[in-house]
């Protein structure tokens, strides 16, 4: 079922919520920094559809009923972080092929050499930079065809 502006399981749709019936890769951001989710949707609307969570629980139980393209996700999370997440996404065989880059403030290089051990395809060090993020889309979008 397509999510319902005002649904109290995400927090911000752009004006885009019957996503059955789109043609746009359908993203899906996690993060609980409400400013990245409306930072993220204003950049990417118009070319994809953007969805967002503002905690990792709400994320993960969405993806696991949508047809997403790619996820954003952010490593630092009160409710799970986003490791948890991405091992949701990668134990569950209907969800796992999904790409996730991570957008994080962590600059841990061995936190980051993890992720990408663990699953994740990308991560991006905040503050995020349009240019990269686009780049890093496109890449995985493609991958995925």
């Amino acid at each position: 079922m397509p999510p319902v502006c005002g649904d109290s399981n995400y927090y911000f749709c752009k004006g885009v919520c019957d996503l059955e019936n789109s043609n746009k890769p359908h993203i899906v951001a996690i993060d609980d920094s409400i400013f990245v989710c409306e930072t993220l949707s204003t950049w990417l609307k118009g070319k994809y559809d953007i969805i967002t969570f503002t905690n990792g629980k709400d994320g993960l139980s969405y993806l696991e009923n949508a047809d997403a393209d790619l996820v954003f996700l952010d490593y630092e999370m009160p409710d799970m972080t986003g490791y948890q997440v991405l091992m949701g996404i990668r134990s569950n065989l209907k969800i796992n092929k999904i790409p996730v880059i991570f957008l994080t403030a962590e600059t841990n290089d061995r936190m980051e050499a993890e992720m990408l051990e663990r699953g994740a395809n990308h991560y991006i060090r905040k503050p995020l930079e349009l240019s990269v993020l686009n780049s890093a889309l496109a890449n995985h979008l493609r991958k995925k065809i």
